[in-house]
């Protein structure tokens, strides 16, 4: 099968699209009010970032909480010079007070209002 040239650059493009993407293993519970994510597979500050956006909106959902960080383990790739790593472990505690966490209790309020037929 023979690809055009456009087409290698298109299936190309996709890869390095996908590769750049920050991957995450979600929130995971980890016990006694305690949940933990990792995101790799991005600069430092796009996992970082990333983790805490997914550890927000997991809060502001789950019990309309803030978060409240335990621990940060954010370090480099040791597979690669330029990406990284961060494992968070969080509770959902005290008033959203981030951005984000707002922003998503807005979207929560206007889709219960949606819901509702208001």
């Amino acid at each position: 099968m023979k690809l055009s040239n456009a087409k290698k650059i298109a299936v190309l493009s996709a890869g390095l699209f996908l590769a750049a993407c920050a991957t995450t293993t979600g929130v995971l519970p980890k016990g006694d009010g305690l949940y933990t994510i990792n995101v790799s597979r991005g600069d430092m500050a796009k996992v970082k970032l990333r983790a805490y956006q997914h550890a927000e909106k997991f809060c502001a959902e789950k019990s309309a909480n803030g978060v409240e960080v335990v621990k940060e383990n954010l370090r480099p790739d040791p597979a690669t010079a330029t990406m990284g790593i961060i494992d968070l472990d969080f509770k959902c505690k005290g008033a959203v007070s981030s951005e984000y966490g707002q922003k998503v209790m807005k979207e929560m309020k206007k889709d219960e209002k949606k819901a509702s037929g208001q």
